[in-house]
């Protein structure tokens, strides 16, 4: 006759082969990547199915408009177009007298970076998590550490590529980080994601640095990973307690990280010509004038004419 309970596998048996599993998935960790990469492209015509019904919903909405809404949005439109015009009057003025001051300052001009819009097909259901999936991937050219923005400013950075589709892990995660500068003192600090898509932070920022609620914060153009000049959040709160080492500041990004929904993917200027900063050419000029210094010091007296020396300095 059976016994109605049937002893199973040991709990110590069991736990010894979930701690052989684990020490094993940590050690090849970094190995499955192009299995992950493979997957990722194997499933991307499952991620274009699963958008299918959001497109099909979106072209209902659009085609079962009113002409109120439309009548509505058109003149919403023609308002915005003309204090658009009106902006690009002025920026035409700015951009005309920066040319001028560029040309004094012998400065080369930025030229136009390629650049490409995306569409948004997923967004993360992990809540400590903040990225989203692009419908663009590698055979656009997509890579690894491409910076991505959207209309008021910077949303992240592309960190995964597989043949279609591309993930951009937001300023807003919390192990991305981002050198900015404050457009108003030329401040340099590196921003920080709190995992609240709302607000990031500027970590070791001693409490004597001038900053202030309100200013502006802007890509710092150091690393060479993101274009300088691009925002990416404004400060919304400074606390300097006198109990902690460096302050409390905090910010909102400007790019709508919660409802977005197209991006502009942004590739480096190759045609970009390399400067050496004024504080570098100056050192190297002082160097430069110090060692010929040195060397018209070292001829002998009997050798010292005009002509040797003038031809070593010119060397």
């Amino acid at each position: 006759m059976k016994p109605i309970f049937v002893r199973g596998v040991s709990s110590q048996f069991r736990l010894t082969l979930a701690i052989i599993l684990s020490v094993a998935l940590l050690m090849t960790n970094h190995r499955l990547d192009p299995i992950r990469q493979s997957l990722s492209s194997v499933l991307s015509p499952l991620q274009y199915l699963a958008n299918v019904p959001g497109v099909m919903l979106d072209w209902s909405a659009e085609a079962f408009a009113t002409r109120n809404m439309l009548e509505l949005q058109n003149k919403q439109l023609l308002r915005q177009q003309l204090l658009m015009s009106e902006r690009l009057q002025r920026f035409e003025h700015v951009r005309q007298e920066n040319e001028r001051l560029r040309a004094l300052l012998g400065s080369p001009v930025h030229m136009d970076s390629r650049k490409m819009v995306a569409e948004v097909m997923e967004v993360a259901s992990d809540p400590f998590r903040q990225f989203v999936v692009l419908n663009h991937g590698s055979q656009t050219g997509i890579y690894v550490g491409q910076p991505v923005v959207d209309g008021q400013g910077v949303v992240g950075q592309v960190v995964e590529v597989s043949e279609f589709t591309s993930r951009v892990l937001m300023v807003s995660d919390a192990t991305h980080g981002i050198p900015v500068r404050v457009t108003r003192n030329d401040v340099r600090a590196i921003a920080n994601g709190m995992g609240d898509i709302d607000q990031i932070e500027l970590r070791h920022v001693a409490k004597s640095t001038d900053i202030i609620v309100g200013d502006l914060l802007v890509t710092s153009g150091l690393g060479s990973r993101f274009p300088e000049g691009y925002p990416v959040a404004r400060v919304i709160s400074v606390s300097r307690d006198d109990g902690q080492s460096y302050a409390v500041i905090n910010a909102q990004p400007l790019a709508a990280l919660d409802r977005i929904r197209y991006v502009l993917l942004i590739w480096p200027d190759e045609t970009k010509p390399f400067t050496l900063p004024a504080d570098v050419q100056e050192l190297i000029k002082k160097a430069a004038e110090a060692a010929a210094n040195e060397s018209v010091s070292q001829v002998p007296p009997s050798e010292t004419t005009t002509t040797p020396i003038t031809s070593e300095i010119n060397q």
